[in-house]
C-alpha cells in the first residue's frame, strides 16, 4: 500500500509541472490537491482492486475539483462512502457537473466501489485563450503524463485496470506493452451506454 509520503511526494510533482497557455495544471492550486491527496489517501487505506484510466482532465470537472471524473456537483451530491465521509473537508467551486463523471461515479456506485481513477494527462488541455474548454490531448502531451501514470499504477498496483477511451488504450499499450487491460467506450459523445453495459460486466466479474 502506498504510503501518505509517496502519494505527497506525487503530488508535489503534479503540482510543479509548468502549465503552458493551452496546458492547465489543476494541482497548482493546493486546494484541489488537497482534494486529491484526500482521495489517494482513502484509497491507501483499502485494496485497490480496480483503475479507470481516462484521457485527460476536463474543464468541467478534474480541472475544478483536482480529482479525475470528479465535477463539484459530485463533490456535493455522491453518496458513495469517499465523499460521504470527506465531503466536509474538500474544497468545491460551484455545483456545476460534467456528464463523463456523472456516468462513472454513477456506475461506481451502482456497484458499490470506489474506483482508483487517473488520466493518461493528467493535466488539462484546453484551447489558446479558452481555459473553460476541452480538446484531444497530443501524443507530445500524452508523453509528458506518461511518469505521472506510471507512479500512479506502482503506487496502487490495482487487479483491474481498464482504459476509458483509445488515448488512455494507447498510453497504457505504450508504457507496458504486455499489461493485460479492457479498454471501454469513453461515455462522452454518445458512448453512455455501451459504457454502462461494458463496465456492468467487468463490475460483475470482480465480484464473482
Amino acid at each position: 500500500m502506498p504510503s501518505h509520503g509517496s502519494i505527497r511526494a506525487l503530488i508535489a510533482r503534479l503540482a510543479a509541472f509548468p502549465a503552458t497557455k493551452t496546458l492547465g495544471n489543476p494541482f497548482a492550486d493546493p486546494r484541489l490537491a488537497g482534494n486529491l491527496e484526500l482521495y489517494l489517501n482513502y484509497l491507501a487505506s483499502r485494496p485497490a482492486p480496480l483503475a479507470l484510466i481516462g484521457e485527460a482532465a476536463g474543464h468541467r470537472g478534474c480541472a475544478l475539483t483536482g480529482m479525475p471524473f470528479t465535477s463539484p456537483e459530485t463533490l456535493r451530491d455522491c453518496p458513495n462512502d469517499f465523499f460521504a465521509t470527506h465531503r466536509d473537508r474538500m474544497f468545491r467551486q460551484g455545483d456545476i457537473f460534467e456528464m463523463s463523471g456523472r456516468y462513472v461515479w454513477g456506475v461506481a456506485g451502482d456497484h458499490n466501489v470506489v474506483p482508483l481513477l487517473w488520466n493518461a494527462l493528467p493535466f488539462h488541455p484546453h484551447l489558446p485563450g479558452q481555459a473553460r474548454s476541452n480538446r484531444t490531448p497530443t501524443n507530445t502531451e500524452l508523453a509528458q503524463g506518461e511518469p505521472f501514470l506510471t507512479a500512479m499504477l506502482e503506487l496502487f498496483t490495482p487487479h483491474t485496470i481498464v482504459a476509458v477511451g483509445k488515448k488512455a488504450e494507447q498510453s497504457l499499450h505504450k508504457l507496458y506493452p504486455g499489461l493485460a487491460f479492457t479498454t471501454v467506450r469513453h461515455p462522452a459523445m454518445g458512448g453512455s451506454t455501451l459504457f454502462k453495459a461494458q463496465m456492468a460486466g467487468i463490475l460483475n466479474g470482480l465480484r464473482g
